[in-house]
């Protein structure tokens, strides 16, 4: 069979035609593998620059580092503003105290060995539990203050940051504090038994229980710092996710916090009891025993709150990653308010209202002087007009929170 010249063109056309149009089909394939790889390589661009998952947030809008750093580092600065110029109080005024001593002492008694003794003296009574406590704040707001501070300068959370703030911030230095305070309110109502009756065990018995729970969050905050320091995982929101003693040491902190609240909770009562059940307190006016317990039950109560706040944060984190592995508590803003400023905020404060009265003043309970509290203990002889010595001393309490004022 011949072709002729018109059906060899037609079939040259035709040929010519599946050839342009495979050429387009290989050139659109190329095209959109191109855009695939641009897609992706543009994805891993991301990943890169930003290693933090994105993990849905379990506490409320999530705030960049940037912003939650600097605003942790301008409550630590002013907390640390405070708690350095009440360090300076109480040192310069047991300073001040002892110079007076010993000058008295010069003009008395006089003599070279009267003044070596009083030096004596001031070199081995400077450490007290306040004094304790006013140093421990002031480290923990440098810790913080460091690690809110590499927070705003590289605006991610990284090993360093996590470490000073959740580790050793909040997991040593401000549990150990706290507990440092409530300890100083177990002695100073020990001290008070004013027809108490609780037994004397009690004042044994929960002090012992919040330094094996200082021991208990110290130990696993240790254990928590050494493996990630010494892991490869560059990704903290990563070691949170897959770390098992990141999670031990939620649900190990949370019941310390929630432990310390019951015991200040406790601790409370204990002195509501002592201020209420003191001889001719029926008698005092309505004004004047209001003051005497809101000045001693205040500071406690809101301790107590906060300490519960920070343990039910920590709580509902440990569920959120045994349950919800895709979301985090730690990212939101619910998170930064209700776990870490909140409860570093009020305790802080409480505790340094609480305190605020130099050691070898009277009255180291919220206004309440050491004669009103221990008045129960006094000799028979001081019972001869109990209704006007309490009068007397009421007075006492009311005038000098007149003068503070």
């Amino acid at each position: 069979m011949s072709l002729d010249a018109s059906s060899i063109a037609t079939m040259e056309r035709g040929g010519g035609g599946d050839g342009d149009a495979e050429a387009s089909a290989y050139t659109g394939e190329s095209m959109m593998y191109v855009q695939h790889a641009t897609i992706y390589a543009q994805q891993n661009v991301y990943y890169t620059a930003d290693t933090t998952p994105q993990l849905q947030s379990a506490a409320g809008p999530t705030l960049t580092f940037r912003i939650s750093g600097i605003v942790g580092l301008c409550i630590t600065g002013i907390l640390w503003i405070i708690v350095s110029w009440r360090l300076l109080y109480h040192y310069s005024g047991w300073w001040s105290k002892c110079c007076k001593k010993k000058e008295q002492q010069g003009q008395e008694i006089l003599g070279e060995e009267d003044e070596e003794v009083v030096i004596n003296h001031l070199r081995t009574d400077g450490f007290t539990m306040k004094r304790l406590l006013h140093i421990m704040l002031w480290i923990t707001m440098i810790v913080q203050g460091v690690g809110y501070a590499d927070m705003v300068g590289t605006d991610v959370s990284n090993k360093l940051n996590y470490t000073l703030l959740d580790i050793v911030g909040r997991g040593i230095l401000e549990f150990t504090t706290f507990v440092i305070g409530t300890i100083h309110w177990f002695n100073v109502t020990s001290k008070a038994r004013a027809g108490a009756s609780e037994k004397k065990v009690m004042f044994t018995l929960l002090p012992l229980i919040l330094v094996f729970a200082t021991v208990a969050v110290t130990v696993c905050s240790i254990f928590e710092a050494v493996v990630l320091l010494a892991g490869h995982s560059e990704d903290i929101h990563e070691f949170r996710s897959t770390s098992k003693i990141h999670r031990i040491t939620l649900i190990v902190e949370s019941s310390g916090w929630g432990i310390h609240a019951v015991v200040v909770s406790i601790c409370g009562g204990m002195v509501y009891k002592r201020i209420s059940s003191l001889p001719t307190f029926s008698q005092v006016r309505s004004r004047a025993k209001r003051n005497i317990i809101t000045k001693m039950i205040i500071p406690i109560f809101f301790c107590a709150l906060s300490y519960a706040l920070r343990s039910a944060w920590m709580a509902a984190d440990f569920a959120s990653r045994i349950l919800r592995p895709d979301s985090t508590f730690e990212s939101g803003l619910g998170w930064w308010i209700g776990n870490c400023w909140i409860p570093t905020i009020v305790p802080s404060m409480m505790l340094l209202y609480s305190i605020r009265k130099r050691d070898r003043e009277p009255g180291m309970i919220d206004g309440v002087s050491e004669t009103l509290l221990q008045r129960i203990n006094a000799e028979p002889q001081d019972y001869d007009d109990p209704f006007q010595s309490f009068h007397t001393l009421i007075i006492e309490d009311e005038n000098a929170t007149i003068g503070s004022s």
